[in-house]
C-alpha cells in the first residue's frame, strides 16, 4: 500500500499532521511518496491514501471520478440536544443586513475553511467575508466562553482517542456525555472528529464535528492517526480499508 504524503517546496513535510501520518503508515509498512502538488500524483488506484490539507485531499478525490455526495457535517441535527446553544443558518449578506443578530460566532457552511470562523460584533469584522457577486451560507452560533476543549477522535463508532488541545487543563470531561453522542450520531461518517468543550459555568457542549479525512492530530499516537486517517479514506473511496481489523 502506498500513502501519498503532502511536503512544503523543500520536500519537508508540510506540518505536524503530515509528519505523524507518515511515521504511523512507515510503522504498518507502507510506501511514503512525498508529493508538493497534486499534478505529481499520476496514480490512479484509489486504494491509494492521499495525505494532506483538506483542499488537496478533496480535489484528488474529485481527480479520481469520485463524487463526495455528503455536505458538511459540523452541527448535525442527531446531536442538537449537546449544542447547549442556539445554532443556525444564514448567509454573510444577510447577517451584515441584520445588527441586531450580531455578537455571534460565525463559520462557513457550505465550503470547510473558506474563512476561519470568527466573532462578528461591528463592521470591521465583515472586512475581507463580503463578496461582490457571491453571498455565503454560514453558521452562526450564540457565543459559548469554552474554559476547555477536547477533541475526540472515533472510528467505526468507537472512540479511538481523546486530546485535551484548548484551555484548562485540569478540567473533567464526561466521558459518558461522548459515549451518549457517538451513540446518538446515527448519520456519522466512518471517522471523525468529535470537538467538546467545557464552558464556565462547568456545562459540558458541543463545539463541532469534523471530518476525518484530514483532520489535526493534537497529539494521537501516529498508529491511531493512520488508522484512523485509512477509514474515512476508504469510505470516501469507496475501497477496503486494510487497517479495519487492527
Amino acid at each position: 500500500m502506498k500513502a501519498y504524503i503532502q511536503a512544503n517546496k523543500k520536500g519537508d513535510f508540510y506540518n505536524v499532521n503530515a509528519f505523524i501520518a507518515y511515521e504511523g503508515f512507515t510503522s504498518l509498512g507502507w510506501e511514503i511518496i512525498k508529493f508538493y502538488d497534486l499534478n505529481e500524483i499520476k496514480d490512479s488506484n484509489p486504494e491509494n491514501i492521499v495525505v494532506g490539507g483538506i483542499g488537496n485531499v478533496r480535489k484528488h478525490i474529485e481527480i479520481l471520478g469520485i463524487k463526495r455526495n455528503e455536505g458538511e457535517i459540523d452541527y448535525p441535527n442527531s446531536l442538537s440536544s449537546y449544542f447547549g446553544r442556539k445554532i443556525w443558518t444564514t448567509t454573510i449578506q444577510k447577517l451584515f443586513e441584520n445588527k441586531q443578530e450580531w455578537n455571534v460566532f460565525i463559520k462557513p457552511k457550505d465550503i470547510t475553511k473558506k474563512f476561519v470562523g470568527k466573532v462578528v460584533k461591528e463592521y470591521k469584522d465583515f472586512i475581507g467575508l463580503i463578496e461582490q457577486n457571491e453571498d455565503t451560507n454560514i453558521w452562526c452560533s450564540e457565543i459559548v466562553d469554552f474554559i476547555t476543549e477536547w477533541r475526540c477522535f472515533i472510528r467505526y463508532g468507537e472512540i479511538l482517542d481523546i486530546r485535551y488541545y484548548k484551555g484548562a487543563w485540569d478540567s473533567k470531561l464526561d466521558l459518558g456525555v461522548v459515549q451518549s453522542a457517538v451513540k446518538d450520531f446515527i448519520d456519522a461518517p466512518v471517522a471523525y472528529g468529535l470537538d467538546f468543550g467545557i464552558d464556565r459555568e462547568g456545562n459540558m457542549k458541543l463545539v463541532e464535528i469534523n471530518d476525518g479525512h484530514s483532520l489535526g492530530t493534537y497529539g494521537i499516537d501516529p498508529i491511531n492517526y493512520a488508522k484512523f486517517l485509512s477509514a474515512r479514506w476508504s469510505e470516501l473511496t469507496g475501497t477496503t480499508d486494510y487497517l479495519r481489523n487492527l
